[in-house]
C-alpha cells in the first residue's frame, strides 16, 4: 500500500504534470489527475465486464439483446454506478464550511475528491459519446461539462434521476415495457427530473450567475461565458429532455391504464 502512495505521489510531482496544470489555469487539479486518468480506465473496465456480469445475472433475456442494445446495457451500468455513488457523496458538500463562506471559490478536499469521481466519468463519458457522436447525437457531447465545488454538487444532483431513467430503460429491454413496476418508476423519474433538474437546477444556476455578478472577481469574462454557456446548454437540454420524457409516458401509458394502476395501489 505505501508503494502505490509513494508512486501515486511521484505521478503527481511530476514536472510535466504539474505544468500543464498550471497553463490551463487549474494548479489544483495536480494531486488528482492520476486518480482521474485510473477511474475513467476503470468506468471503461466496469462496462467491457458488464455484459458478462449481466448475463449471469440475467439469463436469456439479456443474451437475446442485439449487440448495439448490449453495448448500451454496457453504458447504462457505469452510468448506475456512477450514479448511485456520487449523488449520495454529493450532499455533504452542501454543509462544507469552506464552501459556504465562499461559494466561488471555497476549496474543499473531500470535495475535490468527489469531483474527481465525476470528473473521472464525464472524460469516459465523453469519449464514448464523442466516438458515437453520429448515433447519440451532439447533446450528449455537450451534457458533461464542468462546475464551480459548491455550485457543482448542485449539478451532480442531476444524476438522482438518472438512477431511475436507467432503470426504465433496463425494464424494455427485460420485456416490461408499460408494467405496472414501470408506470411507478416513470411516475418517480419524472417527479424527480422536474424537482432536480428543472426547479433546483434552474433556480441554482440563478444563483450562481447572480455570485459570479456581483463577487466573481477572480473569475475572467472568457470563463465567465463558458460556463453561461455550457450551463444554459445543459439547461435547455434538461427541459427539451423532459418534454421528450413526458411524452413517451403519454404514449406508454395511456389513461386508463394509469387510472387501472391508481386502483389497484
Amino acid at each position: 500500500m505505501a508503494s502505490l502512495v509513494a508512486y501515486y505521489q511521484q505521478l503527481v510531482d511530476l514536472p510535466a504534470a504539474q505544468g500543464l496544470c498550471a497553463l490551463v489555469g487549474l494548479p489544483k487539479l495536480a494531486p488528482y489527475w492520476p486518480a482521474l486518468l485510473g477511474l475513467a480506465g476503470f468506468f471503461q473496465l466496469l462496462r467491457l465486464s458488464s455484459n458478462t456480469l449481466s448475463s449471469l445475472v440475467f439469463g436469456a433475456k439479456f443474451d437475446k439483446l442485439s449487440v448495439r442494445q448490449k453495448y448500451d446495457w454496457g453504458i447504462r451500468v457505469v452510468s448506475q454506478v456512477h450514479a448511485l455513488v456520487v449523488v449520495v457523496l454529493a450532499v455533504p458538500i452542501f454543509f462544507k464550511e469552506e464552501l459556504l463562506r465562499d461559494t466561488l471559490y471555497g476549496f474543499n478536499d473531500y470535495t475535490a475528491w468527489v469531483y474527481t469521481i465525476v470528473c473521472g466519468y464525464f472524460l469516459w463519458d465523453i469519449f464514448v459519446s464523442v466516438s458515437d457522436v453520429k448515433r447519440m447525437g451532439v447533446g450528449f457531447v455537450v451534457h458533461a461539462r464542468p462546475s464551480l465545488q459548491y455550485y457543482g454538487a448542485s449539478f451532480i444532483m442531476f444524476e438522482a434521476s438518472t438512477i431511475f431513467l436507467n432503470i426504465n430503460w433496463w425494464l424494455d429491454k427485460l420485456g416490461m415495457t408499460g408494467s405496472r413496476l414501470q408506470l411507478y418508476n416513470a411516475s418517480v423519474l419524472l417527479f424527480l427530473y422536474f424537482t432536480v433538474r428543472i426547479v433546483f437546477g434552474t433556480y441554482m444556476s440563478f444563483m450562481l450567475f447572480n455570485d459570479l455578478k456581483t463577487q466573481g472577481t477572480q473569475t475572467s469574462a472568457v470563463l465567465y461565458y463558458f460556463y453561461r454557456i455550457a450551463n444554459h446548454s445543459i439547461l435547455g437540454l434538461s427541459y427539451y429532455w423532459f418534454y421528450l420524457m413526458i411524452a413517451a409516458v403519454k404514449k406508454r401509458f395511456p389513461a386508463k391504464v394509469v387510472e387501472n394502476a391508481k386502483k389497484v395501489a
